[in-house]
């Protein structure tokens, strides 16, 4: 079992370098995530080597893993009230332990922590809570979610978008930290290949085809009206996609379309949907808990939340990681902002 041993080692990792830090000089490393990671990275591999672990066999079995629970890696600790909104996020003892237990998790993996500067001004991590109110992402937050991949109108990691070259790709992974679950609401995943194995072969041959309209999520939308001066959409591409390692995913079940409608192309895109919700599995993260998604072999969605807003109720932290070995600098903002916002 992979995910036990990896939690230790990233729970050592972690605890140390609480031990070794002060509060100031935790929020100061956490503003410099590249070299967070490289720290704490190296810290779980060495942990993982006096444990008499081989590091190289467990990568490469997580970044292979559909998705990952690493169960009870930081101590939650001192949190404030749950906020009510994505962004800040308050650096209280909590918050900074479960952003670092990512950033270990990362660091090890070879990933970049990264975020997007269309998607809540480009903050790292934000906060997936219950939102007061009765407007859209009100109403969204405290509703159950259907199976998606993030980003989903980026493309897939080595690939250039039809568009514009500069706007980098959808992250690799999508990961999920857990700081209050008092109702135990499940974050639901569903196994790409286990989804796969319920369509026919001609609904598979449909979705690798470049049919399909690929629209941005709505947490993307005012920002990338204000950057791009128009909602990026994504024209006549494949949900699926056949690489070195296997078959990958780009989806959503609110912004993926067939191009022409009531086609075979529109058919197995419903097939699809209606196949992962079949296979969906739910994962309730618990505080302390690190849940990693891969972006590309596995999609995710939510149980409902319901309206219990701020107080102790749910909060969990949400950042993304990608392998940006071969990434170039176009494709990042730069300029005024850090280096880990990718454009747009």
């Amino acid at each position: 079992m992979t995910a036990p041993k990896l939690a230790a080692a990233i729970r050592a990792a972690a605890t140390a370098w609480e031990k070794a830090t002060t509060f100031d000089q935790r929020t100061y490393a956490l503003a410099c995530p590249g070299e967070l990671a490289d720290i704490l990275g190296k810290a779980v591999e060495e942990a993982l080597e006096s444990a008499g672990e081989d590091p190289m066999a467990i990568r490469q079995e997580v970044i292979a893993a559909p998705f990952v629970l690493l169960a009870g890696v930081f101590e939650p600790g001192e949190l404030p009230e749950t906020p009510e909104w994505f962004t800040p996020v308050p650096d209280a003892g909590g918050t900074q332990m479960g952003r670092a237990a990512a950033t270990a998790a990362h660091g090890f993996l070879g990933m970049e922590t990264v975020s997007y500067g269309s998607e809540n001004s480009g903050e790292l991590f934000v906060s997936l809570t219950a939102i007061p109110g009765k407007g859209k992402y009100a109403r969204k937050s405290q509703g159950g979610l259907r199976g998606h991949t993030d980003a989903v109108s980026f493309p897939f990691n080595g690939e250039t978008d039809a568009s514009n070259s500069r706007i980098a790709p959808s992250p690799d992974l999508v990961t999920l930290v857990g700081l209050r679950n008092p109702r135990a609401v499940p974050t639901t995943v569903m196994v790409l290949d286990e989804a796969l194995d319920k369509l026919s072969p001609e609904d598979v041959h449909e979705l690798k085809q470049g049919q399909f309209s690929i629209g941005s999520q709505t947490t993307f939308l005012e920002g990338m009206s204000d950057i791009l001066g128009d909602v990026h959409t994504a024209i006549d591409e494949p949900v699926l996609k056949d690489a070195a390692f296997g078959t990958i995913v780009r989806f959503s079940h609110s912004n993926v379309f067939s191009t022409e409608s009531g086609g075979a192309a529109e058919t197995a895109a419903e097939n699809f949907a209606k196949a992962c919700g079949e296979v969906a599995k739910p994962v309730a993260i618990e505080p302390g808990d690190v849940l990693l998604v891969s972006n590309r072999r596995c999609l995710h969605g939510r149980g409902e939340v319901g309206d219990d807003i701020g107080g102790h109720s749910r909060w969990l932290l949400r950042t993304y990681a990608l392998d940006t070995s071969e990434l170039d600098d176009s494709r990042r903002h730069l300029g005024d902002q850090p280096p880990h916002v990718l454009f747009p």
